[in-house]
């Protein structure tokens, strides 16, 4: 019965898996986990249990289950449980300290690119003798026209 639980597992966490498979979409998912997302918290835990596209470390697996089973997450919550059973009690302890130091970690918010930031607006100048020569205001043109 086990091998068929391991199966039903990787066969669910086997769609969420494919698109983590460079490291951008890893860090991508990191930040998404780290801003509070339960599915992407569910995913790091996977990905740090299995050993898949990182290496395999049950308290951090464990630290991303707990995050996503707070907010109610099933698999996460079964996810938990199955890993806290085969841990030793200094193991939970860690993960425990650890979870709330990967939501801390939140990543900063993208900055404006120089591109699209607006232009800064003409200033007047300082002094009058830094203004363009006056010319005067009201010339009359010759008219083209009769």
């Amino acid at each position: 019965m086990k091998p068929a639980i391991v199966f039903l597992i990787l066969g669910l966490a086997a769609p969420l898996l494919t698109g983590a498979q460079d490291s951008s979409s890893l860090e991508q998912m990191r930040q998404a986990a780290a801003r509070g997302s339960a599915a992407d918290q569910l995913e790091m835990g996977i990905l740090y249990e299995f050993g898949y596209n990182m290496p395999k470390n049950d308290v951090s697996a464990l630290a991303w289950y707990l995050l996503a089973a707070e907010q109610g997450d099933e698999l996460a919550i079964k996810r938990r449980d199955h890993l806290k059973s085969r841990m030793k009690p200094d193991e939970v302890e860690a993960a425990q300290k650890l979870s709330p130091e990967l939501i801390a970690q939140k990543p900063e918010p993208t900055a404006i690119p120089p591109s699209a930031e607006p232009a800064p607006a003409p200033t007047e100048p300082a002094s009058p003798s830094e203004a363009p020569p006056a010319g005067p205001a009201n010339v009359d043109k010759p008219s083209s026209t009769p």
